[in-house]
């Protein structure tokens, strides 16, 4: 699904979202779901520190190791829908991955 705009002229225009609350999740060991996203939550923005983390997003993730992977340091927007959730485990390895899920709408 493309979230692409364009105008008249042929342009791009990049979609602005609102922010509506904050999820964090720490040092997930297991698959750790957050709550389901609001009602008007169309796109999450997930940043990670600490370590890598694996993750998965739909109505009752798990994640797994061999999930999407998310590297320490790195933010990502993700198109969801509303009551959602997002399921995150680190990677192999040593480290304390922090898990920061921020609900757009």
């Amino acid at each position: 699904m493309s979230r692409q705009m364009k105008d008249d002229m042929g342009h791009v225009i990049h979609q602005v979202f609102e922010m509506d609350g904050v999820q964090i999740i720490s040092n997930p060991s297991v698959s750790t779901q957050t709550t389901a996203f609001g009602a008007q939550t169309t796109a999450i923005r997930v940043a990670t520190t600490g370590h890598h983390v694996h993750i998965a997003i739909n109505a009752d993730p798990t994640a797994t190791t061999s999930s999407s992977l998310l590297p320490a340091g790195w933010v990502e927007i993700f198109a969801v829908k509303p009551g959602w959730k997002l399921a995150a485990i680190k990677g192999d390895g040593a480290g304390s991955p922090t898990v920061s899920i921020t609900e757009l709408v």
